[in-house]
């Protein structure tokens, strides 16, 4: 089994629809469940049209005095594939939309959680743990994690923030998924935030507006959707996460005309255990942007 978790440092690029993305497309045979831990609130209930409990709230409730990987299975429900139909093998642990009973939920149990989930046996994980903001409860996720995976649009403000939240963290085993492909390709953006680049997703309005359960037409747009395209590739990878070396990067579309120069100076890498990604496509080529130049640290 993997278990993923899911951050921001600032924003919403686009956390949760990544999520639901892969989780729209994860291998069929390997089950999974979707956690969502955002201490911000929860979006799977209203996008899915799942009932609000079980969920977090109830899960909180009997945690208090007994949480195991039974007790947790408990407390979810079967999450709906691309084209409505329940799937048992896939569940979800839905989050309260109202923030502070979130936020509660997750300080009650947050000591007991992360290391629940990383025993559940034979069931992939994916957490959506929302910002990686100082003081969440759901930074202890991230030390249990087989990977942990930053969302970041690729613009000059919310690369710097990632920056510094990922040197902040300190995390041993990081990879950046960025939303879009303008200005900056994946590469350089994992290059200046100090982690392991594994693919650029489409920044596809319609899509995700599909997987949010807002688009007429949902199953047809998701079928011949870009994102779910290469949510599908970074899916197969990251669902055998599995032995020693460097990971892999999954897919790089590649980008338009060179980017002026990121200014901030990046951190160093971390010194980050090693972990593999299968390639989908081992010939697939690289996007073939210019290296991003290193400023001097002014702005």
């Amino acid at each position: 089994m993997a278990l993923i978790a899911f951050g921001s440092a600032k924003a919403s690029p686009g956390v949760t629809t990544t999520v639901a993305a892969l989780a729209a497309t994860w291998p069929d045979e390997r089950a999974l469940l979707v956690a969502e831990l955002d201490p911000s609130g929860g979006d799977l209930a209203s996008r899915f049209a799942l009932r609000p409990d079980p969920g977090l709230v109830s899960l909180a409730a009997a945690g208090r005095r007994d949480l195991s990987p039974d007790v947790v299975l408990a407390h979810t429900q079967a999450l709906p594939a691309v084209g409505g139909q329940l799937l048992e093998h896939r569940r979800a642990l839905v989050a309260p939309a109202a923030a502070d009973q979130a936020h509660a939920c997750l300080v009650a149990i947050r000591a007991r959680l992360a290391p629940t989930l990383a025993a559940l046996d034979g069931t992939d994980v994916l957490v959506d743990c929302g910002r990686l903001d100082p003081g969440s409860p759901a930074l202890g996720l991230l030390v249990v994690a087989d990977l942990v995976v930053v969302v970041v649009r690729p613009v000059v403000g919310e690369i710097e923030h990632l920056r510094a939240r990922v040197a902040a963290l300190g995390l041993t085993a990081a990879g950046v998924v960025t939303i879009g492909e303008r200005p900056y390709p994946v590469r350089e953006v994992a290059d200046v935030v100090g982690t392991d680049a594994l693919v650029s997703l489409p920044d596809d309005a319609r899509a995700a507006s599909a997987l949010r359960g807002e688009h007429p037409d949902g199953v047809r747009v998701l079928r011949r959707s870009r994102l779910v395209r290469a949510a599908a590739s970074l899916a197969e990878a990251l669902a055998n996460l599995r032995g020693e070396g460097p990971p892999a990067v999954v897919e790089v579309r590649a980008g338009p005309e060179p980017a002026p120069a990121l200014s901030a100076a990046p951190a160093p890498p971390p010194d980050r255990r090693s972990w593999s990604v299968p390639a989908r496509s081992p010939d697939r080529a690289v996007g073939a942007s210019a290296p991003v130049p290193r400023g001097d640290g002014g702005r």
